[in-house]
């Protein structure tokens, strides 16, 4: 058995057999780089005899291999754990090395040395929080010839402090590079562009010579070559001698990946005009959090990107508008807004309709200098005139919703047949033609969609909730709740006719009898279908229940993101679903929907009655066609998602075809994988293009990178690539006091409930706060049990504020990190009409 291998050997470039450290230098080795001479004991070694006197064989193995290295500088004895320098992890100093080692027993020394700090304290707890412990782990060991350096350091091929990918940096030291590694001398800094290594910056270090230009420009040209041949940007370790450059090892930038890998998902990522590393552009999370929840994942942000939208809506207000290509970037799984683009967009509206809302979607510091700036009315104005005079059929505000009404029959016949399709069946020519004619569909009846929702719709509530806040104040309510009061209890809500199907057939299910529901509540569909096909009625409930499911198959989903699953992919889904409608014995949700419609009707009289004076008559007539128009508007916003999510489910079957595809030619380990690839990047691995280990690097760190989102947000607000904090009040500072948006009036003081995923509602008792980042349609039987609402994203229109109202249940959103600093089953109380939450007592 060979314990130790000689760096062209067929299996040096393998992890599992060289570690992390040892692979890399054979591969730079393989491609040409000039990597001093060395030797590796595998990871096998470690294996057999880390924990043990080393035999006769292997010592005689690990002497005849050293004996062909020039010792006479003496030899460096590194660490090579499997898994050590991988793009999101490097072990950075947990591991042992050691230079300068001379003679055989040392050697050997040093040797087990590394072995035992495998299962150092510090380096087994890393292990365990970044979860990369392996069943295979062990310490393989490089041993490779000292340079006796004239000039060492360290180039980072991207800059691993700002995230950015543009800029490079190069510290440098005379002689070893021990001393910069150690932190023994401050290094030379020289930051250089990263496209054609330019100088841009130097700070000067301990020496008072400084690095010859021309010896830069090596340095970072062999660097460059060496990231864009391993795919990654790199950390490399080299040293000068004799006009050589030497390359000591060379690992991944482990704060980049995310950055790294989420560049692939642009639509902007070739553009040269593109900045996201600008370190003086401000980012922000809010006003994607009104169309993107928190964890996206990554296919969802790519195949759902607004910029196209976004960049539509202000050219058609000014067509000679400039707008960088990069109005969103993708960061820890979240979408963030130049916000020079959101105060473009909002300028075009009067400063009355610059609300709360839209305020929350900027840095407080910078709230006034909005508020205040200039209405941008010409353009306003060169919008509303080219909706009512160009393609006014799907564009005009008197129109735009009665084509929208009526267009959504024939889409559903169509997605029906679509979801009885089995896509596994098909071929790959078959699945492209069927998701071309998908984006066909959609393109017919998205456009019009789109107006409703982006520009009618917000326009209305943006202008009404700033006029009742401006007239109404003798009401003693502010614009957002007078606006929440008149657009509830909507007719014709979608929402509402699934919330009654569900009870009906909740109603039809008791009628089974005690024993039947109560195995009902305890077992899954498979099981209890068996048995109420037996049953007086069963097989009318069975029926009832099918065509319901078949109906909704596209919804279920925690948010509309194709990463969750829906109904149609698992039914008891939708059984749960019916089980807690079972459970709450609540009013039917067309009655709670009544009432509500009464308390807007109730609400509209009220505000019209109060105005006096000689400007009531025109406040009122203006007021009555507005409040008419919202409802039409409100009624098409917030219906729309159940016809698009029907979109949103077929790309999701679509693509999880192209992930069994890929399971079958090896390139993903799982379908559901495809979630955490780019478009692009599927077809590259559909072609052939990406092979499974680039592919599942990728994805690994997506993964994690999504999972930890999921359980705490991103920043609110970037400035660059770093968390951009505002100046906050003493009350917002407070951890006791949360503040919010206000979205739903009344009190409520309860048990908090943290929730991230809508198949554990069943677990919310009646009368607890829900504590959430934010709701979708699929959430609504919950409303007919907790006590009120706390949301970290969205405004006063998001899904789960509405049904607040609705239900008369309080509300506060827009309240940041709410699930992560509210605990668990602590006592809160939620205080609707101040945005405020409080909290108790801490469980």
């Amino acid at each position: 058995m060979r314990w130790v291998l000689a760096k062209d050997h067929s299996t040096c470039q393998e992890e599992s057999i060289a570690g992390g450290k040892g692979a890399s230098l054979a591969r730079l080795a393989a491609f040409g780089a000039n990597v001093p001479p060395f030797v590796v004991v595998t990871a096998q070694a470690h294996r057999d005899f880390g924990d043990d006197d080393l035999p006769a064989e292997f010592l005689a193995e690990l002497r005849e291999a050293i004996s062909r290295l020039d010792d006479k500088d003496g030899l460096a004895v590194r660490s090579s754990a499997i898994g050590e320098d991988a793009a999101d992890s490097s072990f950075a100093g947990l591991y042992n090395t050691f230079l300068e080692v001379r003679g055989f027993d040392a050697i050997v020394a040093a040797l087990k040395a590394c072995w035992a700090s495998y299962r150092n304290v510090a380096a087994m707890k890393y292990r365990a929080e970044r979860g990369t412990e392996r069943s295979d782990g062990a310490m393989a060991v490089v041993i490779q010839q000292m340079i006796d350096a004239e000039w060492a350091g360290v180039s980072f091929t991207a800059n691993p402090v700002t995230l950015a990918l543009s800029t490079a940096v190069i510290n440098v030291v005379p002689g070893l590079g021990e001393a910069l590694v150690s932190g023994a001398v401050n290094p030379e800094e020289i930051t250089v562009n990263a496209n054609d290594g330019r100088i841009l910056d130097r700070k000067s270090g301990a020496s008072p010579s400084p690095f010859p230009d021309a010896m830069s420009r090596e340095v970072w040209n062999t660097s460059r070559d060496i990231a864009e041949r391993l795919g990654f940007p790199q950390d490399v370790e080299w040293a000068l001698k004799g006009g050589a450059l030497f390359i000591l090892q060379s690992r991944p930038i482990t704060t980049i990946a995310d950055v790294f890998y989420s560049r692939n998902l642009e639509p902007w990522k070739n553009d040269p005009l593109a900045d996201p590393d600008n370190p003086e552009r401000i980012w922000s999370r809010m006003m994607a959090d009104e169309t993107w929840v928190s964890p996206i994942s990554p296919l969802f942000y790519d195949i759902h990107n607004l910029t196209g939208a976004r960049a539509i809506y202000i050219k058609a207000h000014d067509s000679d508008a400039e707008l960088p290509p990069d109005i969103f970037k993708y960061h820890r799984a979240t979408a963030y807004a130049d916000i020079d683009v959101i105060r473009r967009m909002y300028e075009y509206q009067p400063s009355v309709a610059r609300i709360k809302g839209v305020l929350n979607f900027l840095p407080s510091d910078l709230h006034e200098s909005f508020r205040t700036a200039p209405w941008r009315w010409s353009g306003r104005l060169r919008r509303i005139w080219r909706y009512e005079t160009q393609n006014r059929t799907i564009r005009s505000f008197f129109k735009n919703y009665r084509v929208v009404q009526t267009q959504w029959a024939s889409f559903i016949k169509k997605s029906d047949a679509w979801f009885d399709a089995d896509l596994d069946a098909l071929s790959d020519d078959q699945l492209r033609e069927h998701q071309t004619e998908l984006a066909h569909e959609m393109g017919i009846v998205g456009p019009p969609c789109g107006i409703a929702v982006l520009s009618h719709a917000s326009d209305l509530h943006l202008l009404l909730t700033g006029l009742l806040d401006r007239w109404c104040k003798h009401l003693h309510s502010d614009g957002e709740n007078l606006y929440a009061r008149i657009s509830a209890g909507l007719e014709d809500s979608e929402t509402v006719r699934e919330g009654d199907a569900l009870w009906d057939i909740a109603q039809l299910l008791r009628s089974l009898g005690g024993e039947p529901v109560s195995h009902a509540l305890s077992s899954d569909w498979k099981q209890f279908v068996a048995e109420a096909q037996t049953l007086p009625n069963g097989a009318v409930f069975i029926d009832r229940f099918l065509r319901f499911w078949r109906a909704s198959r596209h919804l279920g989903s925690t948010y509309k993101d194709i990463v969750w699953p829906r109904w149609g992919d698992d039914i008891d889904l939708c059984f749960d679903v019916l089980k807690s409608y079972v459970q709450s014995g609540g009013v039917r949700p067309s009655k709670i929907n009544a009432r509500s419609a009464a308390g807007r009707r109730a609400a509209q009289a009220e505000i019209l009655r109060s105005f006096r004076g000689p400007l009531a008559p025109v406040r009122r007539r203006l007021l009555k066609f507005l409040f008419r128009y919202n409802e039409l508007y409100m009624s098409v916003r917030d219906n729309h998602r159940y016809y698009v999510d029907r979109n949103w489910y077929e790309n999701r079957r679509i693509y999880l075809s192209y992930g069994a595809r890929l399971v079958k030619r090896g390139v993903l380990k799982n379908r559901d994988d495809v979630f955490f690839l780019g478009s692009s990047e599927i077809a590259e691995a559909m072609a052939g293009r990406l092979r499974a280990p680039e592919a599942l690097q990728r994805i690994s760190l997506r993964r994690q990178v999504w999972e930890r989102t999921l359980r705490e947000q991103g920043p609110k607000f970037l400035k660059g690539w770093a968390p951009y904090s505002e100046r906050l009040s003493a009350k917002t500072q407070d951890s006791t006091m949360l503040q919010g948006i206000a979205a739903s009036p009344g009190t409520a003081v309860g048990v908090a409930r943290i929730i991230y995923d809508v198949k554990d509602l069943p677990s919310v008792n009646d009368g607890e706060i829900l504590v959430t980042r934010q709701t979708d349609p699929s959430w609504t039987t919950v409303f007919g049990r907790i006590g009120g609402l706390i949301l970290e994203t969205g405004g006063v229109l998001s899904h789960g504020t509405s049904l607040c109202r609705e239900y008369g249940l309080p509300c506060v959103t827009a309240v940041e990190l709410a699930t992560v600093r509210i605990a668990d089953r602590a006592r809160i109380e939620v205080a609707g009409s101040e945005g405020l939450v409080r909290i108790l007592d801490r469980p």
